[in-house]
């Protein structure tokens, strides 16, 4: 059998859109490893302490990608196994809401910038009484399409993409098909922490090291799935029960605003946080479930908040 061998992906090569013009940055054999230095979504367009109104973010810039790293021997008809060996956060996360963008734009108009520290063990703090767990993961993984032109990292596509998969942790493995031979994977826009749904548009972005073995299933294609390890899929939020909305409506957006608002109603009632930290907190750890999708017409979605975020 031959030996695997183990690369260092350069930190100064990424790229800020999908396209199949852009050169591959790396081939590797299936079995090997590749170890990455991701630089954080926003990286030199906000910092630690900025203000809303010193960030510079500019979308077409906003992700940067780590890639195109391609598989010797893959074509186009056969799927990429991407192993998730290892996360480790940065020590800096940021979050924000941004003008006319995420679940409710309109009730929160005003753009705003939130700053964590990431260096205090396994949680970071939101607010007074409140710690998130860090749970690290990358919210964009994918292959790259076979059409022309450039597009932005957003929002998912064909070959996986921006998914904002929170599951996709540190012994995951991801299968993603191939479009153009080799495979064209990057991926980037790391998390240390985010809720199914990152409701407000923004997640813990920071940086990370992170270390993906690489493999090739021949001869079958299929959309983006994956494999967790054995358990709970979400261990570190399941100790200390949930509270639950509902958002019961005609419409699966409609439905998923209400529960999101009545869960931000709920948290000011029960531990005072003001709307601005509560919907921060709805897309930190706060997971959009589809309740119920058979009834005709009417459908219902909620939201639960693990209560094991209040201390």
């Amino acid at each position: 059998m031959p030996r695997m061998a183990e690369h260092v992906f350069d930190r100064d090569v990424y790229h800020h859109v999908w396209d199949r013009e852009i050169p591959t940055a790396l081939t590797v054999q299936s079995g090997d490893v590749v170890h990455f230095d991701i630089l954080m979504a926003g990286e030199g367009q906000i910092a630690d302490g900025y203000a809303y109104e010193d960030c510079t973010f500019d979308f077409d810039t906003l992700y940067n990608l780590c890639g195109p790293v391609d598989v010797a021997g893959a074509e186009v008809g056969d799927m990429l196994e991407i192993e998730i060996l290892s996360l480790e956060t940065g020590p800096y996360g940021w979050c924000a809401f941004l003008e006319g963008v995420g679940l409710l734009p309109d009730d929160f108009p005003e753009p705003y910038v939130h700053h964590f520290d990431l260096t205090k063990g396994d949680t970071t703090r939101l607010c007074d009484g409140v710690e998130i767990p860090i749970v690290p993961f990358c919210g964009t993984m994918g292959t790259c399409p076979d059409r022309p032109g450039r597009f932005v990292p957003f929002p998912p596509h064909e070959g996986g993409g921006n998914m904002d998969t929170r599951h996709l942790i540190a012994g995951t493995k991801l299968y993603l098909p191939v479009h153009i031979p080799g495979g064209r994977f990057s991926f980037g826009d790391s998390h240390a922490a985010q809720g199914d749904g990152e409701v407000c548009v923004a997640a813990v972005e920071c940086g990370m090291k992170a270390s993906l073995r690489f493999g090739l299933v021949k001869g079958r294609s299929t959309p983006p799935w994956f494999i967790t390890k054995p358990g709970s899929l979400t261990p570190r939020s399941d100790v200390a029960g949930y509270y639950g909305t509902t958002g019961i409506a005609a419409d699966l957006m409609e439905g998923a605003r209400m529960a999101v608002r009545q869960m931000i109603e709920l948290l000011g009632h029960e531990h005072g946080l003001d709307p601005r930290m509560a919907y921060m907190l709805c897309s930190l750890a706060g997971d959009l479930k589809i309740y119920e999708i058979v009834d005709m017409g009417m459908w219902n979605v909620g939201m639960c908040m693990p209560r094991v975020v209040f201390t």
